[in-house]
């Protein structure tokens, strides 16, 4: 069980240093690492879900009467609990969260994906509320992983590892896109994993046959545990590939070494996209994406992000992707993506499929 008093805690301290007397988390990833709980996702005027958190006071939340229902408020860590009936007007529901907060006068701190209906509510429910853009505090607040997490995230890592065992099996000339794909994803189901989709060329699941000579773009994304997912990549050649897919393929290998060379604690986000970019860059080619993105409950990107003017230091407990790799024609990368996590001494590979070129 997480220490959610322990992520409270930090939270407040967080917001205090910034300005900001209370935290509104919407329903989402913040949401779940906040409570344990994983309300349907949407904002207002879809639901009016929200998490308060004073910095001086117990937090609060807002659920409709059907997720009052759907939860286990039981199990919740938060107990005072606003409800309101799905399809009719939140604003009392929500003034009393605010009022019973002490926030109905204070500064909050709010994330970048507040919809803006959301917006509107909250102003109208707590009019002398200010809310401030803090989307840098839920970055940070979720940046380094607790070892709990980082067990999770580990689980999701490995679950990815069988899903290219089960790739290098299903993928051949002949083969749907359709049929590998579903292959590869009974496999990881097979092995935990609680999402039915996988990327790259298995973003659509269609019956385009593969073709000798295709390179196989295999991301795993967003493959998962417990809510917490990996992200790794690898490709499938079929056939025997060419020199230049040969020669490309080598020089994203000696970039993910070179990057992953940095990784360790006082080193600089931009660093490892930096050393990345140099091995590319000397072979002739661009890096044209950041060589890497933090992991955990985000449906997307989510912090640190190695990318060139990211002055943030690493941290041991930072768990994120090193993604080096090259466009060898339109929409066919050749890349080689892990997810890694930062040591006392350096990094973990938290996945352990090979990198050798995958020939089928």
């Amino acid at each position: 069980m997480p220490d959610f008093a322990a992520r409270w805690d930090k939270a407040r301290r967080l917001a205090r240093e910034s300005g900001v007397d209370a935290l509104h988390v919407m329903s989402g990833p913040n949401f779940r690492w906040f409570s344990g709980m994983v309300p349907h996702s949407g904002g207002w005027p879809v639901w009016a879900t929200y998490l308060l958190v004073p910095v001086d006071g117990e937090p609060g939340m807002l659920v409709s009467e059907m997720h009052a229902n759907l939860l286990d408020l039981g199990a919740c860590p938060i107990k005072r609990v606003e409800v309101y009936m799905d399809g009719q007007d939140p604003i009392p529901a929500l003034r009393r969260l605010y009022e019973g907060g002490g926030s109905a006068r204070a500064t909050v701190g709010v994330e970048d994906s507040l919809w803006f209906g959301d917006v509107e509510l909250i102003r109208t429910a707590v009019p002398e509320a200010k809310l401030k853009r803090t989307q840098s505090i839920f970055d940070e607040v979720r940046s380094v992983k607790d070892a709990d997490e980082i067990a999770l995230i580990t689980r999701a890592a490995r679950i990815h590892d069988v899903g290219y065992g089960a790739a290098r099996k299903a993928i051949r000339a002949g083969t749907t896109v359709g049929r590998a794909g579903l292959e590869i994803i009974s496999a990881m189901v097979d092995a935990g994993d609680e999402t039915m989709e996988i990327a790259g060329a298995f973003t659509r699941l269609s019956d385009r046959k593969f073709a000798k000579g295709d390179i196989v773009d295999v991301d795993l994304w967003p493959g998962s545990y417990q809510g917490y997912r990996a992200d790794s990549a690898r490709n499938v050649f079929i056939g025997e590939p060419s020199d230049e897919a040969v020669k490309l393929y080598e020089l994203t290998r000696q970039a993910y070494r070179a990057a992953v060379s940095v990784v360790r604690p006082g080193a600089r986000a931009e660093d490892v996209h930096r050393a990345c970019q140099e091995v590319i860059e000397g072979g002739g080619r661009k890096q044209v994406w950041k060589v890497g993105h933090g992991v955990g409950l985000n449906n997307s990107h989510e912090a640190p992000l190695l990318q060139q003017g990211n002055k943030r230091l690493l941290e041991p407990g930072m768990v994120f992707t090193i993604d080096p790799g090259v466009f060898i024609e339109r929409d066919v990368p050749i890349h080689i993506e892990d997810t890694v996590v930062v040591t006392a001494n350096g990094y973990e590979n938290l996945n352990a499929f090979t990198h050798e070129m995958i020939v089928v």
